[in-house]
């Protein structure tokens, strides 16, 4: 079997993908551990510090030669090029608007915050929710916009970097992407759904152009690549 690296952007049905993976590969496997860090250090550092040592676990695992790595980590080109050239850089996308209101509900489910907004309206009109909104860009060209900078830079970086990658799955064609994984791994994958939501994902009509303009970076990035690798 191929070695794997499996980037899971959040809120994008991957964890169930994740789990079948490191079941086949149970012999060399690892998930890349999350880290809340020092909880009275502002937000926005301690992530930025989380991510870089993910990044640093992930250059660890592959230098160890682990044959399954999955986990929330942003694609680095340079270990792509240079020593984990041999594995295979699978993902899975999903429509930016569902995969940004679906996070939100996740983030207010499973991680509630005084700091954050009760209500979706209310946190599209902060920072956060820019971030939030461009989750393509940040994974895949390792930078989230500002409020006021052009994106397009970002958004050719990160269509570039998906298109060096073996597999981009579309949650909306989980028998495709299931299929490809098992071209790759040359086994049938044992799928059941992890992580799943207690109810499906509603956009609110009423909110859908305010949604749809903070995640227009990352809808470009989903349609040009629906148009060439998506479930190819």
């Amino acid at each position: 079997m191929r070695r794997i690296i499996y980037i899971h952007v959040p809120k994008c049905g991957g964890s169930s993908f994740g789990a079948a993976l490191r079941l086949r590969y149970f012999l060399s496997q690892a998930v890349i551990n999350l880290d809340p860090g020092d909880t009275d250090q502002p937000a926005a550092p301690r992530m930025l510090a989380d991510y870089a040592r993910r990044q640093a676990q992930l250059h660890r695992l592959v230098a160890r030669g682990t044959r399954m790595i999955s986990g929330h980590v942003q694609y680095d080109p340079a270990l792509h090029a240079g020593a984990a050239k041999d594995y295979a850089f699978v993902t899975l996308l999903r429509d930016p608007v569902a995969r940004f209101v679906s996070h939100y509900n996740y983030l207010q489910r499973c991680h509630p915050s005084p700091s954050r907004p009760a209500t979706l309206a209310a946190f599209l009109d902060t920072p956060d929710a820019v971030r939030l909104a461009s989750q393509y860009l940040f994974y895949f060209a390792d930078q989230s916009p500002q409020r006021g900078q052009d994106p397009a830079p970002l958004i050719a970086r990160a269509i570039a970097a998906l298109g060096r990658f073996d597999i981009v799955g579309e949650l909306d064609q989980p028998d495709v992407f299931a299929r490809q994984l098992q071209h790759h791994v040359g086994t049938p994958l044992p799928l059941w759904r992890r992580n799943a939501a207690p109810v499906p994902t509603e956009i609110p009509s009423e909110l859908r152009p305010r949604i749809e303009a903070l995640c227009a970076p990352d809808i470009a990035v989903y349609h040009a690549l629906q148009s060439t690798r998506i479930a190819a």
